[in-house]
Formats: structure tokens, sequence, C-alpha cells
């Protein structure tokens, strides 16, 4: 297991942290891979250290401790791994929330008001998408910021004059697609609008389930 890392040049009492460790490692369940890889991680730091008299013991507190808590974290790691901050991806998840949002809404309003729809479907994917990228350019330059010192954040009236331009494009595409021939932008019935909209809410789940996406619209780090 260990027979590439040499550890010759360990104090004996090094040397028995080291064992110790190791038999505790394998007792919770680590291969001999991970076991070699936790050991060689630490193996640097305490054979500086020993030249100044300080003991493996001393530096990481008792080795079966020290072995728990390195499998506490493995397990811990292993059930919350770090969210993907993809910027595709973080747009598609902002974008399919708010398909689901605008299909539900203009389905169930649908059924309630007499006049017609205002528009179509290729609108709404439009405005769906638009929105999406403007919550991700919030994100961006306002959320992942927040708690950093003023010195590492944007500046201020650039960051806003670029928000200022996202929303207006967000405004002027969609009020392009309104102008859309209904054969490009048809107008769907109430019941298919609640279908997209359960389909949009639908296919983030199934995004973030696969790709663990970090969400633009709650992440404000």
């Amino acid at each position: 297991m260990m027979e590439h890392t040499d550890l010759s040049q360990l104090t004996k009492k090094n040397q028995e942290y080291i064992h110790i460790a190791t038999n505790q490692l394998l007792k919770n369940g680590k291969s001999d891979s991970e076991v070699k890889e936790a050991l060689e991680s630490v193996l640097p730091t305490i054979l500086e250290n020993q030249k100044k008299g300080l003991t493996a013991r001393q530096l990481f507190g008792a080795p079966t401790v020290w072995a728990d808590s390195l499998t506490a974290k493995a397990e811990y790691e292993a059930a919350n791994p770090p969210e993907n901050d993809n910027p595709w991806l973080m747009w598609l998840d902002a974008s399919l929330f708010i398909l689901g949002i605008m299909g539900l809404m203009m389905g169930i309003l649908g059924f309630s008001e007499t006049r017609n729809q205002a528009y179509g479907f290729t609108s709404l994917i439009l405005l769906s998408a638009a929105t999406g990228e403007m919550m991700y350019a919030m994100y961006f330059y306002i959320y992942r910021h927040l708690g950093k010192p003023k010195s590492e954040r944007p500046h201020g009236l650039k960051t806003w004059l670029t928000l200022a331009l996202v929303m207006f494009g967000l405004f002027f595409i969609f009020s392009l697609s309104t102008l859309l021939p209904a054969v490009v932008n048809p107008i769907v019935p109430n019941w298919l609008n609640l279908l997209i909209g359960a389909a949009g809410f639908a296919a983030r789940y199934l995004l973030k389930k696969r790709y663990n996406v970090k969400s633009a619209i709650t992440s404000k780090s």
C-alpha cells in the first residue's frame, strides 16, 4: 500500500502515529489509494516540523481522532458537493424558473379572464431566456460580491450601467418578439401554457439534480 512512500525519515513516534492512523482509516472503510493520498498530504508537514521538535500528535492531535476527522470531512463533502457555477447552466436554471412561473401564470389567468392572451409561445421563450440572463447578471455583478471588501467589488457606476443595458436589451427583445407573425409566435391554449410551465419547473429540477447548479436567484455569494 505505502511502498512508494518513504517513512524511514520519520521519528519512531511519528512512524507509530502513521501506523495507527493508517489502521484507523482502513477501519473506516478507506481504500489503500485513499489512505496513501491522505497520508502523503500530511507527510511533508510532519517531516518539516519534526526538525523543530514537534510530533505529528502535537500537530494533528490523536491519530484516531485525526483519521476520523478526515473520514467525516470526506463524507460531508460527498453529501454536500460544491455547487456548479457554470454561467450557461446558471442562466438556463434561471430561465427555466421564469418559464415555469410565466407559463403557469399565463395558463391560470387565461382561464379567469375574458380577454385574449397578449403574446405567444416564442415571446414566452424569449422573455424567459432574457429574464434569466438578467438574473444571472445580477448575481455576477452584485450578489456574488456581497460581503467582500469594497476594493474587491466591481465599480458601482459600471455595474449599474451594465445592468441597465441588460434590462434595456431584455425589453427590446421582448418587444420585437410581440411583432412576429402568428406563424412563428403562435398563441397557445391555456392548458398548453400550464403544461409549458410545469415542464419548465420539471426541467429545472432535473437540471439541478444532474449538475447541482448554483442558483442565480437565491445565491448571495
